[in-house]
């Protein structure tokens, strides 16, 4: 049972509270707080972004100057360190190209923004740190990306301090620009893509694979350190994130590997977003101290890929204020189609000081038009954006980007950053865009009526973030549970003037975040006295005493039970009537109709029947007719309301509630499903895994914050939302799924879970379109099926008691055919399509497997005859081969007085180059030959196959190889 208590003591560290008064004050005074009123730049930049990927010069001066001519008026250049100290620390720099594009640009009478990316590039690492120092995926996998950079990870303060030395290098070597009036920011950055941020991915086989970072060993045990004084105890921590550790140091960072968005999501997850958050806050405000250390008029600016999208959980800058506030500004990169860009303006600079620097990056794109770029240009500006920085790699981008460029610089760069009067408003929390990826999904459609209530005129809203995963009222729930009443104590009937013994229960009462220590009892009549958990005395006379029980846990809480004993003339066998329903305590809303239903079994009578249910303890506003609590509440606090249920016998039994009454704007809704489990199976006596998935359940105002499994069998375990075990026998199991929101409300969806073993079957289909295919009949071990009743084409459908995630079909034979499908049904071939039936001997092998059973593999016979179902080549002449052109196997019909182990094949190109082909390449079954061509990679052409028997020359065949 979940338990929340409505009443807590905050207990924080000193340290965590100057944390928290700091991101209260820091964002609006972000900047240059250095006891001068920030200055406010009115001017727009429109400006070159140039990435400076290639070690060796390249077109960089020739886009500056064709930038300049097109109307713009800033470059933002890169200062990779890896360009600078190509191979070692110690070497002489290289700064001569980055200052002939800087003094190009200034003479030009450019604005100059530096973004110093203090990433390397994969093969230029020695010296600098080694490969077990590279950020590790939550796969594994250590750092690398698009570009071929990789980075160290933020916790790792050595080469911090070497990245930290670089970047005061570079801003002393350019700080002349600021003094010139020159300088419009500074950035740093270390991701692959040049942002400065967690990267969101990783290439594996030539792609870039979405991933989360940083799993390194020493985040790992930084992030135990981090959960111990926040929780405080290991129970707590399991009780809260559904899981059952025995320390802090079992505790991983959790991870979602199949679904890497889901990381962040339910309570856990927003543990490591902190803890990943506060780790590269503590990296970004050393990267400011750095710059503002050579002068603290420099402006830094916040170099994100965004802050508000679904990967942006993945960066870790979704908290953006509080990790930018030490910043004089932001500079996010829409996504040149999908993204909204006046709401991307909105959402950074609506909520920030007026000298805070917003800006975008558009990233040009050959195969979009020149409309949709100026409409980047034209939104962003609309909204306020004070920098839009424009990536051009090549002159011929630059070329063909002109029109849009001219005509935006034209607009917007002789009009002024003027503030913004907004006159509607949104927000949203921090807690709710970590949960369902990004603000978009949470604030955006809210946004978007009130921008576009005109479409034909947009207009800027407010968007204000609450950063509530920040705040101290976030770790209430790590504080302490009291105990609770789990077994209500039933009434004691005894004899008068005899000796009584009673041990009070044990599991009276139960902590969900530690122990209970001790019980008191008082109110206790003059013959009881109360020892080492046992009531003793010698009744006197008739009556009834209701005794107070005290349950305390490790921390000192502790919850009341009250029990009745009741002294009679005589021994009475009759049991009590029992609490059959744990009794939920409830939130309610002030002045609203309040109403709860008395469930029939709530209470339960082991040897006769309830015949009654009272009220002892009620507010005065709520009445009890019928087995319905109802009123309206008429002020805030909290209520107890206790029942008593008696039996037929007049014994009774009591428990309670407690209903805390709250302004309607405090009343948790609880969470609720919008979909389903679907039915998982497993394998008997092979591992299961199963990540229960985060889209079952929502909440309409919080999150939710863990899941608990009911019902679970004894060889299923559960830990961070994982399903794990080894089942042993075949059967079916019902669980239930409890999800919690972060008020202690909860929602319920089974899932069942079939344990079989995995079987694959298989049917024979009509090959061609999807509109002609239809089965012909199941296909089974060592089926021979006449050829003259084939179709020209077949294929193969394979199905299984299993879901599978890949079917990979291997198919030998007179023909060979590998594919592999995910596609239910799985079939040889997904689409249209099939293949010839010659006659033969076909071998199949269907392998399946899934994320969460066993990996099942299939092979079966089968033959297609041209003859009868003993010898299925019967019918077919001597030296017949088949096809021609053949595709992938040459099929020979031999005679039948030929020994096949005394055969020898060769293949002779035009060329009349021979060779002998391999016995693995070649299969005999009824006086068939099947040559697999494909199997030897034989590449397309006119070639001949000649036969030897013992070295003498029987015969030779023409094929064109497709």
């Amino acid at each position: 049972m979940r338990i929340r208590t409505f009443s807590k003591t905050i207990k924080r560290s000193f340290f965590q509270v100057c944390v928290v008064l700091s991101l209260l004050h820091g964002f609006r005074a972000s900047g240059q707080n250095n006891g001068t009123t920030p200055t406010i730049d009115t001017q727009r930049y429109l400006a070159l972004m140039c990435l400076n990927l290639t070690p060796e010069k390249g077109p960089e001066l020739d886009i500056i100057r064709a930038a300049h001519q097109n109307g713009l008026n800033a470059v933002y250049l890169a200062i990779p360190w890896d360009k600078i100290y190509l191979n070692s620390p110690t070497e002489t720099p290289s700064w001569a190209r980055f200052d002939e594009q800087i003094n190009l640009a200034t003479s030009l009478g450019m604005k100059v923004a530096l973004r110093i990316h203090i990433g390397r590039h994969n093969t230029r690492i020695n010296g600098f740190w080694e490969n077990s120092d590279k950020q590790i995926s939550n796969a594994g996998q250590p750092m690398i990306g698009g570009y071929g950079d990789t980075f160290f990870g933020f916790d790792n303060q050595p080469i911090t301090n070497k990245a930290l030395a670089f970047v005061r290098e570079a801003v002393n070597r350019y700080k002349y620009l600021q003094t010139e009036n020159k300088l419009l920011f500074v950035s740093v950055t270390n991701t692959p893509t040049q942002e400065g941020e967690y990267s969101g991915g990783i290439i594996e086989n030539g792609k870039d694979v979405i991933t989360v970072y940083d799993y390194s060993e020493s985040m790992t045990k930084g992030f135990q350190a981090w959960l111990k004084p926040n929780y405080k105890k290991i129970q707590r921590l399991n009780y809260l994130w559904g899981t059952n550790y025995k320390s802090f140091e079992e505790v991983p960072m959790p991870s979602s590997r199949w679904e890497p968005y889901q990381t962040f999501r339910q309570r856990f997850g927003k543990d490591l977003y902190i803890y990943r958050h506060n780790v590269m806050k503590q990296f970004v405000n050393q990267m400011i101290s750095a710059v503002k250390t050579i002068d603290p008029k420099i402006k830094f600016l916040a170099d994100y890929g965004s802050v508000f999208d679904g990967s942006s959980a993945i960066r870790g800058t979704l908290g953006y204020k509080s990790l930018s506030e030490k910043a004089d500004g932001i500079k996010v990169n829409d996504d040149l189609i999908s993204h909204d860009h006046r709401w991307s303006v909105d959402i950074l600079k609506s909520d920030v000081p007026a000298h805070f620097i917003t800006a975008n990056e558009l990233f040009v794109n050959a195969s979009v038009d020149n409309a949709t770029h100026l409409k980047q240009i034209n939104e962003n500006f609309a909204h306020g954006a004070n920098v839009v920085a424009a990536v051009i790699s090549t002159v011929a981008s630059m070329q063909k980007a002109a029109p849009f460029l001219q005509q935006a610089a034209a607009t917007w760069l002789k009009q002024p950053v003027n503030p913004i009067d907004y006159k509607e408003e949104v927000s949203y929390r921090l807690s709710a865009a970590v949960e369902k990826s990004g603000a978009g999904s949470v604030v955006y459609n809210e946004w978007a009526k009130k921008a576009y209530a005109d479409p034909s005129n947009p207009k800027p809203v407010r968007i204000r973030l609450e950063e509530d995963l920040f705040s101290p009222s976030y770790w209430d729930d790590a504080s302490n549970y009291p105990p609770y009443v789990f077994r209500p104590i039933p009434m004691q009937i005894i004899a008068v003037n005899r000796d009584f013994v009673y041990t009070l229960p044990t599991d009276t009462f139960s902590d969900v975040d530690g122990t209970i220590v001790r019980m008191d009892v008082s109110l206790l009549p003059s013959w009881l006295r109360y020892e080492n958990g046992q009531l003793k005395g010698r009744p006197i006379a008739l009556g009834d005493h209701r005794i107070l029980v005290k349950g305390f846990d490790d921390e000192g809480a502790s919850t009341d039970a009250y029990f009745t004993i009741r002294v009679d003339t005589r021994e009475n066998a009759n049991k009590p009537p029992i609490v059959n329903t744990n009794f939920a305590n409830q939130s309610i809303a002030i002045d609203k109709p309040f109403s709860f239903t008395l469930s029939k079994d709530a209470f339960i009578d082991p040897d006769g029947t309830v015949t009654k249910v009272e009220i002892i303890e009620i507010p005065s506003w709520l009445k009890f007719n019928n087995g319905v609590l109802s009123g309206t509440p008429t002020a805030l606090g909290e209520y107890r309301v206790s029942f008593k249920a008696y039996d037929d016998l007049n014994a009774f039994v009591e428990t309670y509630f407690t209903l805390k009454v709250v302004e309607p704007h405090n009343l948790n809704s609880p969470p609720y499903t919008i979909g389903s489990f679907p039915v998982r199976y497993a394998s008997v006596n092979v591992p299961f895994t199963y990540n229960l998935p985060n889209d079952v359940f929502t909440d309409s105002d919080g999150y939710i914050a863990s899941m608990s499994v009911q019902n679970r069998p004894s060889w299923l375990d559960v830990s961070l939302n994982t399903l794990s075990g080894t089942p042993t026998e075949e059967g079916e199991y019902r669980l239930i799924i409890r999800a919690y929101d972060n008020f202690g409300a909860y929602a319920e969806a089974p899932l069942v879970i079939r344990v079989e073993i995995p079987r694959l079957r298989f049917e024979l289909v009509k090959g061609g379109s999807a509109v002609n295919q239809q089965i012909i009949r199941p296909l089974q071990h060592d089926d021979v099926l006449a050829l003259e009743n084939m179709p020209p084409l077949i294929n193969i459908f394979a199905y299984g008691n299993f879901d599978y995630d890949q079917v990979v079909f291997d198919l030998k034979g007179p023909v060979h055919i590998s594919s592999k499908t995910m596609k239910f049904p799985y079939a040889l071939y997904e689409n249209e399509g099939g293949f010839t039936p010659f006659p033969g001997r076909y071998t199949l092998t269907v392998t399946a497997t899934n994320k969460d059973a066993s990996v099942v593999s299939n092979t079966m016979q089968f033959g297609i005859s041209y003859g009868d179902s003993l010898n299925i080549t019967k019918d077919i002449l001597e030296w017949n081969f088949y096809p021609n052109p053949v595709e992938t196997v040459i099929n020979i019909k031999l005679p039948e007085q030929l020994t096949e182990t005394d055969l020898r094949y060769h293949i002779i190109n035009t060329l009349g180059q021979k060779t002998e082909i391999p016995a693995g390449f070649i299969n005999h079954t009824d006086h068939l030959a099947n040559i697999d061509l494909r199997g030897m990679q034989i590449s397309s052409g006119i070639y001949f196959i000649q036969i030897e028997n013992n070295g003498e020359f029987l015969k030779q065949f023409r094929i064109f190889k497709k």
